[in-house]
């Protein structure tokens, strides 16, 4: 009988229960269901965790909650992989990885940039582990002391960093963010409950589906990509495929030399996910702008930087450690899969909060050790399954346009199993089209879609509480820090040249040409 953690069990015993051959079982199991979910597009990793939460209730509480903090980890990395073979994000924290990691499948070096992909998500969620177990309280403290206008000053550095970032041209980063806002206030009022830009539709009331927004952004436009490189192919009476640099995988130098980004990256990560309510989607582009800010050679970004990939897959893993901090420390989920753990662990009886600590310490230290097993998993199963991974290229572009296309709509459908989030998906597509003819990049759009709600309403709940003075944005340290931090970003970026033809992945979140929304077809080999 292995040891098994309850009421007043000590923590060297929650330890040890970890690392049982059950627990590492339940550890392996969760990040093998996680790549599931992150790498079909709209299978996010929040449903991942919330159809496994009703199994946990037949398991050990601490077996439980290991698992399902397997599927959460494993869903966000999964999400790149998909991103770097496809150049479809399998989950919205997945984008700014995409823009790296499909350049470098595209010069042949999809094991390369898989394998960087898993280490640093691995490198992201050990480090994030130790935080949390080591400065879970003190870093929940922290965070309490973000209030609404702390929250908004964040949603415009957020807005302003993407926007600048994207593109020289400020008229077209204003018109992607001003159209993800325009969306983002569709449903009703936060505050009064009034309906806005409904248009008699009962299914608008809830505002657009975040997910069938995105799969219409990235995944169908890919679909169709695909669908008619087959064509090509086809005519051609040849395949078109990018190179393979066989044998090409990261090296530990790689990873000794891009130590301090890997760092900084994995920092961002921790501290934006102890935030409540800032999800894992806006950290990536935060750690991106600043890794793209401290580079020696910030003119490789967008055409397949190693270091920018480790930005990104470092920060996303380190947030899901630090989205729990929050969670376990002080009952406040600091994303919506955290707070679907909330569902998990009362389900077990166990009411999230400080006194979890002093009555439950060995499920408590169970789930950290567990945490730190699951990234491990992670990484050795990222690394060692690389060329497995790397097969999808190998599939004919017909029955990939086929799949993903099919797993897009059944992936819009399943969200509210509703015909009408399909529409949205395709709306967004033909969207997504139509800025692509104007070279306006839709990342901006993406992000602002994601933090327009979140910034409307801590806008509007900062000036109630002042009572309509806009100085509290200036009064409150946090917030005015935020802002200076804005406010240097902008400028900073507007003396920086961008050397011509670099775009940074901005046409579609994903492309690396001024024209375009996607890169050039290869040409026949």
């Amino acid at each position: 009988m292995g040891v098994r953690p309850t009421v007043g069990i000590t923590v060297l015993e929650g330890v040890l229960f970890a690392l049982q051959p059950a627990s590492l079982a339940a550890a392996l199991a969760g990040v093998l269901l996680g790549l599931v979910f992150g790498a079909i597009p709209g299978l996010t990793a929040t449903l991942g965790v919330a159809l496994l939460v009703p199994v946990t209730f037949i398991m050990e509480p601490a077996l439980g909650m290991i698992m399902l903090s397997g599927v959460y980890a494993g869903a966000i990395y999964a999400g790149t992989i998909t991103g770097i073979l496809l150049r479809i994000p399998g989950t919205p924290a997945s984008i700014p990885s995409t823009w790296e990691g499909y350049a470098l499948r595209e010069k042949g070096d999809a094991e390369l940039a898989l394998g960087t992909a898993a280490v640093s998500s691995g490198i992201g969620g050990l480090l994030s582990g130790i935080v949390l177990f080591t400065a879970t309280p003190p870093l929940a403290r922290f965070a309490l002391q973000f209030g609404p206008a702390e929250y908004a000053a964040i949603c415009v550095f957020g807005l302003v960093v993407v926007g600048t970032m994207f593109d020289r041209s400020l008229l077209r980063a204003g018109v992607a963010t001003f159209v993800g806002l325009s969306m983002g206030v569709v449903g009703l009022d936060p505050i009064s409950g009034y309906s806005r830009f409904g248009f008699g539709q009962p299914d608008l009331a809830g505002g657009l589906s975040l997910v069938p927004v995105l799969i219409g952004v990235f995944c169908m436009p890919e679909a169709f990509r695909l669908a008619r490189r087959a064509v090509e192919e086809h005519r051609a009476g040849r395949p078109m495929r990018p190179p393979m640099n066989r044998g090409r995988l990261p090296t530990f130098k790689l990873f000794r030399q891009n130590g301090w980004n890997l760092g900084r990256s994995s920092a961002i990560g921790i501290a934006m996910g102890t935030l409540p309510a800032v999800g894992p989607e806006t950290t990536p582009f935060v750690s991106y702008s600043a890794s793209r800010r401290f580079a020696k050679h910030p003119e490789q970004y967008g055409h397949g930087s190693l270091e920018g990939l480790m930005a990104t897959e470092s920060s996303n893993s380190a947030n899901v450690g630090g989205s729990l901090i929050p969670l376990l420390a002080l009952g406040i989920p600091g994303s919506a899969v955290a707070a679907v753990f909330v569902g998990a662990l009362t389900l077990h009886g166990l009411r999230p909060g400080p006194l979890l600590f002093t009555s439950e310490p060995g499920i408590m230290y169970a789930l950290f050790t567990g945490f730190l097993v699951v990234n491990l998993f992670m990484l050795l199963l990222g690394v060692f399954f690389v060329r497995q991974f790397a097969v999808v290229l190998r599939i004919p572009p017909h029955v990939l346009a086929v799949g993903v296309a099919l797993f897009s709509s059944i992936g819009a459908y399943a969200i509210h199993t509703s015909l009408f989030d399909v529409w949205i998906m395709l709306g967004a597509a033909l969207l997504a089209a139509a800025l692509s003819s104007l070279r306006i990049p839709v990342a901006p759009l993406v992000l602002a879609l994601i933090l327009g709600p979140l910034l409307e309403d801590n806008l509007r709940r900062s000036l109630q509480l002042s009572q309509g003075d806009w100085m509290i944005f200036l009064q409150r340290p946090i917030s005015l820090a935020f802002l200076i931090f804005t406010v240097v970003a902008f400028t900073l970026s507007r003396r920086t040249r961008r050397l011509p033809g670099e775009v940074a992945g901005a046409e579609s979140g994903t492309g690396r040409h001024g024209s375009r929304n996607e890169p050039p077809e290869q040409p026949s080999r």
